[in-house]
Formats: structure tokens, sequence, C-alpha cells
């Protein structure tokens, strides 16, 4: 009887492990690529920014002059948080841990703060002092021109140094928000701490609003201290055309 003994093909067997590590490095490679969004940050903060009278004091998103900062115990860079043009902030997004709370901007400010984060969201509203009180404007309109009511009331040891009252298309305007290709922004630069600014409603400030206000304009008032170069700002008002 011949004996048959069957020939085995050495390079499936050299291919079966290669084949393994593949599949091995695509699961891996694959599992890396997944971006990750969740690092566990879930020390959450929320506030509004108060005057000496219970209301709020607006911020401008557009810049840092007023400005909540939140140093962690082992930090040695504090976290920052732009007041909105509401005077609200917020962070939902931060290592849980105890921080001290500071504010920045044309006022006078409260003593720094201890916040514990570790826990539940935290509520913690900042009762500051404006260099100057620039309440919310009203405004109307009559044809062409926008007739806008302000008032300005300066805190002890500042004058006022500068009104702007702004009309825009943008509706977080601010100081240095200007014109460009697709927005509008005009100006008063009354003298008076209180009165009446009126503004002519173009027609390029017209279309800008027609297209990207919204067919409506966003009025506020900045007003700047003798004593800083920072500026104060009223609540904003949505006026439709």
């Amino acid at each position: 009887m011949k004996l048959i003994i069957p020939k085995i093909n050495t390079m499936t067997i050299k291919k079966i492990p290669l084949l393994a590590l593949m599949a091995i490095c695509v699961t891996v490679f694959s599992s890396c690529s997944e971006e990750v969004t969740d690092f566990g940050f879930d020390g959450q903060i929320s506030g509004t920014v108060l005057d000496q009278n219970g209301n709020p004091v607006a911020g401008d998103a557009s810049n840092s002059e007023l400005t909540v900062f939140l140093l962690g115990e082992e930090d040695r860079v504090p976290l920052e948080l732009r007041v909105n043009n509401d005077g609200t902030f917020t962070n939902n997004q931060l290592y849980p841990q105890s921080y001290t709370l500071t504010i920045t901007g044309p006022i006078n400010a409260p003593a720094p703060q201890n916040v514990d984060l570790t826990g539940s969201a935290v509520k913690n509203d900042i009762t500051v002092t404006p260099f100057l009180v620039v309440e919310q404007p009203s405004a109307t309109i009559s044809g062409s021109v926008i007739s806008v009511s302000y008032v300005v009331s300066p805190s002890a040891g500042h004058a006022v140094d500068e009104i702007k009252v702004l009309v825009s298309s943008v509706k977080k305007v601010g100081v240095d928000t200007g014109n460009g290709p697709r927005w509008q922004t005009r100006e008063a630069n009354p003298v008076d701490n209180s009165g009446t600014a009126t503004i002519t409603l173009d027609a390029e400030l017209l279309a800008a609003a027609a297209v990207g206000g919204n067919g409506a304009l966003t009025v506020r008032v900045a007003a700047k201290s003798d004593q800083t170069t920072a500026w104060n700002l009223s609540l904003p008002i949505i006026v439709d055309l």
C-alpha cells in the first residue's frame, strides 16, 4: 500500500496570522478615528452681571472688556467667560473643581468669590457698580429717521467722556461692529447725558437690515467714562421696520 501524505500549503499558513493582524489593525485604527467629545468635564456655571439696582449689565461678546474669570485650584491661567449683550455668562463644560471667580471691566468689581463646581450646576449672579449706568433706550421711526431716547448716569468719581448711539443690522452690535459687505451700522454722538439722538435710515442700512437683520434694526447705547478706555453698554432693543 502506498502511503499518501497530503501537501500543506505553506502560503496559506503564513497568510492566516497576517490577515488576523491586519484585521486587528483596522479595528484599532477605526476606533482611534472616532471623535472624542466627552472628557467628563461636567462642571457648570451660569449667571447674570447686575448693577446696584438689580438691572443686567450688558457686555459685548465681540471683545473682552467685560469678562468673568475662573481660576481653578491647580491652574495658573484663568478661563475667560465673556459677558453677553444681555448681561449673562455661562460655561457647561468645566473641569469639576473649585474655582476663584473674578470679573473685570469698566466697573467697580466685588471681591473674588469661591465657587464649587464639583456637584450640580451653579447659578452665580455678580453684582457690580458700572462706571456709567447706561439705560436701555427706546426708539421710534418716522419716515426715514429713527429717534433714540437714551439716559447715561455716571457713578461717583466718574464723568461721561463720550456717548455712541448705535443703529445696526447686526443683532449683537458693539462699538467696533462698523460696516461690512453684508452688514451696516450707523451712529450718533450726542454730548448730553440724556436726550434724543436722530439717525437717518439710508438705503444701504435698510437693505442690510432686510437681508441680514430679518427686517429689523438693533439699537443700543455705549458710553465711556473719563477714567477708562472701555465702554459701558445698554441692553439692546430690536426695532422692526
